[in-house]
């Protein structure tokens, strides 16, 4: 049978190279200015924030007793709606799951806050792993768009639970697409899950206690977005890294292929 009746055919040991493809341009929240221009600020509107409030002394309290008690009103039905939302954020992948965090650990604390963001992302991430299942190639790209199935279709080959532990530790780039692409593979579904709950649990407990400390210390918020500033900066260093290494290989090849017998006159 054809390789495409056989998706096993063409799983390969995964690699970091899989998520930026050769030649690619950085995306923006990966340029160089751009990256170095959202420390900066973030550094500037620390200090500017501490000097202020010491001048002024201002508390560094904040009252979220109003909020928590608005979530409370809603009894069971407040965690339930929440998982909801987040599931579904995860299938309409331009929804931004950050502040939903920060007002999960306002609302519950970083534990149950935690517990609740990842239950509703895991959920989303299933339901669109079996999705993609049941869709397919062939009509896959009728929910993304062609330019999208076929990068998704490159990925799908060499996928791999590493990788899904590694995109979904990456910061910068919303990568709730790679629960489609894992579904258009042979990988199974345990594995998938698992390396899914390990890559987001860190990323989540880090929004979730940076919500959690508006309501005790902000100066605590500060220093868990300090956090998620250096994972932005970290990824930035690596994809420039792999940036420098496609150039030293593209470089490489086009020097062989100049000397190759033949290809002189090309």
């Amino acid at each position: 049978m054809s390789s495409e009746e056989h998706p096993r055919a063409h799983l390969r040991k995964p690699s970091l190279d899989d998520f930026v493809f050769e030649g690619e341009s950085a995306p923006l929240l990966l340029q160089k200015r751009v990256v170095f221009g959202l420390a900066a600020g973030f550094v500037a509107l620390v200090v500017a924030y501490v000097a202020v409030s010491e001048a002024l002394g201002v508390s560094y309290d904040i009252d979220a007793e109003p909020f928590q008690d608005w979530v409370d009103g809603w009894g069971i039905a407040g965690p339930i709606i929440y998982m909801a939302v987040l599931a579904i954020s995860v299938l309409i992948a331009p929804i931004p799951n950050a502040p939903i965090f920060v007002a999960a650990g306002l609302a519950w604390g970083p534990v149950l806050g935690t517990v609740y963001s990842m239950a509703g992302m895991m959920t989303g991430s299933a339901m669109a792993f079996y999705i993609s299942r049941m869709l397919g190639r062939r009509h896959l790209a009728r929910l993304v768009g062609g330019k999208m199935a076929m990068r998704m279709d490159e990925v799908a080959e060499s996928m791999g639970g590493r990788v899904i532990f590694l995109a979904r530790m990456l910061p910068v780039v919303n990568f709730d697409w790679v629960s489609f692409v894992a579904g258009l593979t042979s990988i199974r579904f345990a594995v998938f899950f698992l390396f899914s709950f390990l890559g987001m649990l860190l990323p989540t407990f880090v929004g979730v206690a940076a919500g959690d400390g508006l309501g005790r210390d902000i100066r605590i918020t500060l220093f868990y977005g300090g956090v998620w500033v250096a994972g932005i900066v970290a990824s930035a260093a690596f994809f420039w890294h792999r940036q420098r290494r496609w150039r030293a290989r593209r470089r490489a090849r086009v020097a062989s292929a100049e000397r190759a017998p033949g290809m002189r006159d090309v």
